[in-house]
């Protein structure tokens, strides 16, 4: 794959900070970490960049040496305990930083989930009195602005992940039949994903999910950790996975179902593909992400089942996190940009009739956005 420049990364995001007169960026999601430093952060850390390009890792003592090892590109400082909050303080002072705007990892505003890795409480609290002469403010967006646009390289991992995640889901698909658990699916696309390289499967909701009947149909019921719950004939089954590919999530989710829809399943399914359709159609650049969203509530509205069981959520921006810009919601102020990367979403979920859930990453273009994955949006019917 094409090589990322990381020192590239840490210049922009200086220069960010020099423009908007803050003196330096405390990372400490682990967007940002994956970011700028390039390899595997999943303990407590936190990248400093100065303003004047100065750029070091604050580490859990316990995981230092493999990070240095395993290419991380900044000096790597150690601490141990709950030694962060001192160890950011003390080098922030030895940079000259610690008397200006420090921009935190603090929140993400309009984001219903917490990005891994946000400051803490209790460590904002430790570092007020440890930066007297400091104004602490959100620096997110300081980072999350070059974070949105995807380079070639970003684009390639992009892809792979995509390609990855297609193969665990047709795996995870041809697995479905009368008797099979949940969690015996989960566990053939795990298989498949790792033999193809995924490193990690990134979500808090149990890593691959897979819901079966009435598990997928819960009221705005977004999670499904497998179970041993096994699998019967004429139900939906959500699949959702999110392999990792050299730091760079996918994240997929197709509805299936096996064997013959009823009545009103059918009903449920020409109303969510109808949506799906639209919100597709709807993403070209230029065009405010709050209005693609309006367009699709207008969709799902056509229909009672649709005003009732459809959520106004779809989908999120892929990177080096998932819960990242853009934000598929109507709280969203960003415009469709070429190079943004999304994990499309369409919700539908009606409690003893259907389950059905889009997680579809999408590329956008200058000519729309293209679809990562070659299984296109619609609900896969499994015969019995």
């Amino acid at each position: 794959m094409q090589p990322i420049d990381f020192s590239a990364r840490v210049r922009a995001l200086a220069a960010r900070l020099k423009a908007d007169g803050v003196a330096a960026y405390v990372g400490t999601r682990q967007a940002s970490l994956h970011y700028l430093c390039g390899t595997f952060m999943p303990w407590r850390g936190a990248v400093i960049v100065t303003a004047d390009g100065g750029c070091e890792v604050a580490y859990w003592a316990m995981d230092a040496e493999r990070i240095k090892a395993e290419g991380c590109p900044h000096a790597v400082l150690e601490f141990t305990g709950s030694g962060l909050i001192d160890l950011i303080a003390k080098r922030l002072a030895a940079r000259g930083a610690d008397q200006g705007r420090i921009g935190l990892d603090l929140a993400h505003p309009g984001a219903a989930q917490i990005a891994p890795g946000m400051l803490t409480a209790g460590e904002y609290l430790a570092l007020v009195p440890a930066l007297p002469q400091a104004s602490l403010i959100n620096g997110v967006s300081l980072i999350d602005d070059l974070m949105l646009i995807k380079s070639p390289a970003e684009i390639e991992r992009l892809r792979r992940a995509a390609v990855v995640a297609d193969l665990g889901f047709h795996a995870g698909m041809n697995a479905v039949r009368a008797g099979v658990t949940e969690n015996h699916i989960a566990g053939v696309i795990e298989a498949e994903i790792r033999e193809h390289g995924s490193t990690w499967s990134w979500s808090v909701t149990g890593g691959t999910e897979v819901g079966a009947g009435e598990r997928t149909a819960f009221y705005r019921g977004v999670t499904q950790q497998s179970t041993d719950r096994a699998i019967r004939p004429n139900e939906f089954v959500v699949i959702d996975l999110h392999p990792l590919i050299d730091l760079y999530m996918s994240d997929l989710s197709i509805p299936v179902f096996y064997g013959t829809p009823d009545d009103a399943q059918r009903r449920a399914i020409d109303c969510w593909e109808e949506t799906v359709a639209a919100m597709i159609d709807s993403l070209k650049s230029g065009r405010a992400v709050r209005d693609c969203v309006a367009g699709a509530v207008a969709v799902f509205g056509k229909s009672d089942v649709g005003r009732q069981f459809g959520l106004p959520l779809f989908g999120h921006g892929l990177g080096t996190c998932a819960r990242s810009r853009p934000f598929m919601n109507a709280s969203s102020d960003d415009i469709l940009t070429p190079g943004m990367v999304i994990a499309l979403g369409t919700h539908f979920y009606q409690p003893g009739v259907a389950g059905m859930r889009l997680e579809y990453p999408m590329l956008i273009t200058d000519t729309g956005a293209e679809a990562l994955v070659p299984t296109p949006p619609k609900v896969q019917i499994v015969a019995v």
